[in-house]
């Protein structure tokens, strides 16, 4: 068994050998111009961006640890003696060893950059942290010794949410084309499994769209190279930021009236409506609203349980109608074809490029958001197996 993925640039391999399973770093090697890039604020290529951006998360937050709470198939990272290699957690395979060690310094050093008032408590030897990332307990004696389990965050990964089986190629690459050409996609239902969605969709846009808003009804976390409003008392305020994409993590009445007015100018929209299906989010609505909704390019997403379904909104004259896209996530070429036809507002350009795209992206078990966004960069080019 031998399984070869990339975080932020490290390649990480998972093999078993005499039923030991081990879990294998190779950081990315930088150029000088990388080196120099890392201090600076030079412009590089993507895949460059990546390499600099692991560096700068090493540096800032988790040191030797950078990968590992990355990688969103750790799910715990152990150490019983600080003079042996790591031990790892990994989602659906059980203990590994890794090739990472740390020292006693370096992982006090890690802790403490995360210990404030509200997070941090001491009993006896031990400190225990606990935040939205992660809980950690680390014994302080000479003879140190940690554990961190990783909390459950949503992915922003395509890749992982067809791996899991919510979604195939056909369904992601509608949703991938309904939104780069300035659609409407509201999705209802699990809340992880909607977050991991709206931003793994975002990701697949990030190379088509210069603006992209998150309008967050709460204090939502940073988000790196987007533009965050929240707590916004007047909607109004997305025009002055003039964006290609907006995603709304709630919904409202003045919601619903400002997704109509972008989307009339030409707006891709993603909402997060914390409904929990479909029927509920639609029964929710105003008549004029539904039927303004209607005569836009409009995709409903319900997540239940397991599964994905998604519907299309259309009218004819005054009846507002609901088309079944797909059941369980699963679509076909026939019935990805009729889709895209139907959406008659929608282009039809560089839709089996998508499709290689995403092919690409699952063969490799391409998980990182940054190198997802390089693959994608490269639409229009042929596309070349990984070796």
């Amino acid at each position: 068994m031998k399984n070869t993925y990339y975080i932020m640039g490290c390649k990480v391999t998972i093999s078993q050998v005499d039923d030991v399973l081990n879990y294998t770093v190779e950081e990315p090697t930088l150029t000088l111009e990388e080196e120099k890039a890392l201090k600076s604020q030079v412009q590089l290529p993507q895949n460059s961006i990546e390499k600099i951006n692991y560096y700068r998360e090493k540096m800032e937050k988790f040191g030797n640890l950078t990968c590992l709470m990355l990688d969103k198939n750790v799910e715990e990272i152990e150490c019983i003696d600080i003079s042996k290699p790591l031990n790892v957690k990994i989602k659906g395979l059980g203990r590994a060893t890794t090739n990472i060690k740390v020292s006693r310094d370096e992982i006090l050093d890690i802790f403490s950059k995360f210990m404030d008032s509200k997070n941090y408590r001491r009993i006896g030897e031990f400190i225990i942290i606990e935040n939205d990332k992660f809980r950690g307990i680390i014994k302080v004696k000479e003879d140190i010794n940690f554990n961190i389990i990783k909390n459950d965050n949503y992915s922003e990964s395509i890749t992982e949410l067809i791996s899991e089986g919510y979604l195939n190629k056909y369904s992601a690459t509608y949703l991938w084309h309904i939104i780069e050409n300035s659609g409407i996609i509201i999705i209802n239902g699990n809340k992880r499994i909607a977050n991991s969605l709206a931003f793994s969709l975002v990701n697949l846009v990030y190379n088509k769209f210069n603006k992209i808003v998150v309008v967050s009804k709460s204090k939502i976390r940073k988000l790196n190279e987007l533009i965050i409003l929240n707590g916004v008392k007047n909607l109004d305020i997305i025009d002055y930021y003039n964006p290609d994409l907006v995603l709304f993590d709630y919904v409202n009445s003045d919601v619903i009236t400002k997704i109509i007015d972008l989307n009339i100018q030409n707006k891709g929209v993603i909402v997060l409506s914390g409904f929990p299906d479909n029927t509920t989010f639609l029964s929710s609505l105003l008549k004029f609203q539904l039927l303004s909704l209607s005569k836009l390019p409009t995709v409903l997403v319900e997540i239940i349980g397991n599964y994905v379904n998604i519907h299309e909104l259309y009218s004819t004259r005054t009846k507002v109608r609901v088309r079944k896209v797909c059941k369980k996530g699963i679509m076909n070429k026939k019935e990805f074809n009729y889709s895209i036809i139907l959406k008659n507002k929608i282009n039809t350009n560089n839709l089996d490029l998508k499709i290689s795209i995403i092919e690409n992206l699952t063969n490799n078990n391409i998980l990182d958001k940054y190198e997802i966004r390089e693959k994608v960069a490269k639409i229009g080019e042929k596309i070349e197996p990984e070796i």
